[in-house]
Formats: structure tokens, C-alpha cells, sequence
């Protein structure tokens, strides 16, 4: 080894060696920071980009200032205050919120529509800003770095005069935790984050029965393995623990979720809730086994015998899954922009809207008249991947969009399923 290099190895490892030992602002345990506070918001800028981009933001001020409000003040009153609390709607309807290093918090419109009070929410944004309190993004980086970290400081001879944290930016860390946080975070740090985020509630003045309507509800789904939810579910322990520990905290026995929150929060929320994306339910038409029928739109679809209608998604006229919950699709009635011209740009700004992949398309001609036929891959309203049959029509000035999946390792056994559903659309 020359000098030069062993001055540089030398000059990493005392780097690590004089990484601080702290004591954690939220949980009070000593563990090692390599990360500072600068490198830690980087991080998480850079991480919001990312997630921003895939998923794209729920375009609503009224929406965005009160979950921001919420979030404000139970950040105010955590154990890390002085960081820069950032909270951002994303516009999917998949179930989840989570939190990136810095204090970047994401919620999903999906999980906006699915919470019924401002408590039940201020339980869901108080457990993600305990994440970022109690550090346990920067943990998770950390130790994913482990066994590689004095290799990278020896070998990026410019990153040394920066700190480890340069290094960590070098290299991807938005890239290496946006694949981290979809692996979800221990059994541990995830009753951690339940334990700070009912302190956090309790601070700010909320309803602590909230956390428990919340968690009753998970309890519920869970069990029902209920549409939407299963991402949610995925990254985080037990909800039956989950509640049982939150009981023993707040001393209510197993009735609390039935007594009655305060009904000026609830009308509250509910005037949010009206600024989600929905129709109208003197639009939704009407279901009959396994046909739909919707008079104000003049058309009507079918479903094969093991697929089922209903009105699970609250922006499609009506949506349909299979029965045993592996392939799943909708209609939709989409207002068209001036920059769609024909059913191939309403397919391809619609995927990019869902955060589908395209693999193609061709123009065809269906039973519900000329569109155009696109094939994306997708995630489904449980977090699953799907392989995706989409297809776009334009008739009386209106765009609509009729898509339906199936797993990708199962598509060929659903082919003939997906077809039968895009060809059972006709209009009258």
C-alpha cells in the first residue's frame, strides 16, 4: 500500500471511529450516527424526488394545507422539532404512508379516503414523523452501508474531505432507501413509531381513541384481507399486538372504537374527504350479477361468472376482481385534456397518471367502438404487480378508460378472462 493510500484508509477509519455516539432525541437509546443532519436531508430530498416522480402529487391545496396542518402540529411537539417537517399527498390509490430521512412524510390519497376522522389521521401522520424523530431511516442506511463502509471512504478519495456523509451521497442513497422503506422497517422500530406517534397525539391535544378507531379498522380489513390494504399491511407488525400494547397504554379496554369520536372533527374531515376524487353516486349506475348498467353514461358491461362488480374504488364508475382477489380492473369516465387528440394519447397520459409501465398498444375496434388497445404492467389496489390490458375510447366528447389485470405469471391463464371483460363494454 503506498502512503498516500494509507493515509487515506487511515484518515476513513478515523472518520468512523470519530463518529458520534448520541443519545436518540426520541427513544433515548446511544447508538452511532454517521450521518449529519445536512447529509440527512439530502438524502431525503433527493428521495422525494424519486417517489414524487413514480407517484406524482395529489394536486388539491385545500387537501395538501390541511394534512400539512395536522402534520405541523404534531411536529411541533415531537421530540426532534427543529427539522423541517415536509408533507406531501400522493396521488395513488394505493393504502400506505411513510416516511424519508430529513422529515419528508408521504401520505396516499388511498389512505386519505379510508380514515373518517382527523385523530385517525393524526395516528397515521404521528407514527411516520416518529420514523423520522427516532432516526430510523438514517439507522436503516447505516446499517445497510455496514460491512462496505470503510472500502467506499478508502476508495473515494474526494468524498474524505466532505465526511462519511459525502460519501453516502456518492453512493445513490435516495436509490438505496427507496428500495429500503419498501421492505419496511423491524417489529421493533415499528411499535416504536406507535409508541411516539400516541405521545405525539396526546401532546398536540387529539383524541387518543383515534389511534385505536384507526388500528380497529386495520384489525377489521386484515382479517376480511380486505382490497387496498395489503401494502399497509406488509410494513408493519400485528395489529392485533399493535392494539393490544396501545390498550395497556391509554387504559381502555377492547369497547373504546365503538364510543363516538367528537362529531365537529368528523365534519371537519369529512369536508376534506369531499375534495378526494370521486363519483357521483347518482352517477354509479346499477349492478345486476354480472352485468353493469349505467343509463346517464347510454352504456352497459359484463363480467365473467368468476369476476365481481361492485363500487370499490371511489373514482371509477364501477370496479370488479376476481373472486379469489388475484386479477382486478375498472371503468372510468376521464375528463380530457387539450393535449389528447386521440384514444392512443388518452392511453398513454391515463398510464402515466396510474404509474403504469408501457410495453405498446394498437388501435382496435371493440364492441364499444374504435380505441385504442394498451398493455402496461402496474400495481394493483393491494400493492401486487400486475400485467395490465387497458382500453381507451373517446365517444360524445368524454374519454373512457376500461383496464383490467391479472399477475403476471398468471396472464396467460387470465387472457381469456381480460379479453371477455374489454369486449363485454358496449355503449348504447
Amino acid at each position: 500500500m503506498t502512503k498516500n493510500k494509507s493515509f487515506l484508509f487511515a484518515f476513513a477509519v478515523g472518520l468512523l471511529a470519530m463518529a458520534s455516539c448520541i443519545r436518540n432525541p426520541a427513544t433515548h437509546k446511544v447508538h452511532t450516527r454517521l450521518l449529519s443532519a445536512e447529509a440527512e436531508r439530502k438524502i431525503g430530498l433527493a428521495t422525494k424526488k424519486e417517489v414524487v416522480q413514480e407517484y406524482h402529487v395529489f394536486e388539491s391545496t385545500a387537501v395538501s394545507a390541511y394534512v400539512n396542518r395536522v402534520g405541523q402540529k404534531l411536529a411541533q411537539v415531537c421530540d426532534r422539532p427543529t427539522v423541517d417537517y415536509d408533507f406531501t399527498v400522493l396521488d395513488s390509490d394505493l393504502i400506505n404512508a411513510f416516511a424519508v430521512p430529513g422529515g419528508f412524510i408521504f401520505i396516499t390519497r388511498g389512505l386519505l379516503e379510508a380514515v373518517n376522522d382527523e385523530s385517525e389521521l393524526a395516528m397515521v401522520l404521528g407514527h411516520e414523523i416518529g420514523h423520522v424523530a427516532a432516526l430510523h431511516g438514517v439507522q436503516m442506511i447505516q446499517k445497510e452501508m455496514g460491512e462496505n463502509a470503510l472500502t467506499i471512504l478508502g476508495t473515494i478519495g474526494a468524498a474524505l474531505t466532505a465526511g462519511p456523509e459525502a460519501m453516502l451521497m456518492v453512493a445513490n442513497t435516495a436509490n438505496l432507501f427507496s428500495s429500503l422503506y419498501l421492505l419496511g422497517y423491524s417489529r421493533e422500530k415499528e411499535l416504536e413509531a406507535d409508541n411516539l406517534g400516541l405521545q405525539y397525539m396526546l401532546r398536540a391535544g387529539y383524541d387518543p381513541r383515534g389511534a385505536l378507531v384507526f388500528l380497529k379498522k386495520l384489525q377489521a380489513l386484515d382479517h376480511e384481507h380486505a382490497q387496498g390494504w395489503d401494502l399497509y399491511f406488509r410494513t408493519h407488525p400485528s395489529t392485533d399486538e399493535r392494539i393490544r400494547i396501545i390498550e395497556s397504554m391509554i387504559g381502555q379496554d377492547n369497547e373504546i372504537s365503538n364510543t363516538p369520536v367528537p362529531q365537529r372533527t368528523v365534519n371537519e374531515y369529512g369536508r376534506i374527504k369531499s375534495y378526494l376524487p370521486r363519483v357521483d353516486e347518482k352517477e354509479r349506475g346499477h349492478i345486476s350479477s354480472s352485468t353493469y348498467v349505467n343509463t346517464n353514461y347510454g352504456l352497459e358491461m359484463h363480467v365473467p361468472s368468476n369476476w365481481m362488480l361492485g363500487y370499490f374504488h371511489p373514482q371509477s364508475l364501477v370496479s370488479f376482481h376476481t373472486v379469489n382477489n388475484e386479477g382486478e380492473g375498472r371503468l372510468q369516465v376521464v375528463k380530457l385534456a387539450s393535449s389528447t387528440l386521440n384514444a392512443e394519447d388518452l392511453a398513454t397520459q391515463f398510464g402515466a397518471m396510474a404509474g403504469f409501465q408501457g410495453y405498446g398498444g394498437h388501435n382496435v375496434l371493440y364492441p364499444a367502438g374504435y380505441g385504442f388497445l394498451a398493455h402496461f404492467a402496474g400495481i394493483s389496489a393491494g400493492g401486487e404487480l400486475l400485467d395490465i390490458r387497458l382500453l381507451a375510447l373517446i365517444r360524445r366528447g368524454r374519454g373512457y378508460i376500461i383496464f383490467c389485470g391479472a399477475p403476471p405469471e398468471k396472464a396467460d391463464a387470465y387472457s381469456l378472462d381480460l379479453e371477455q371483460i374489454l369486449r363485454g363494454l358496449k355503449f348504447s
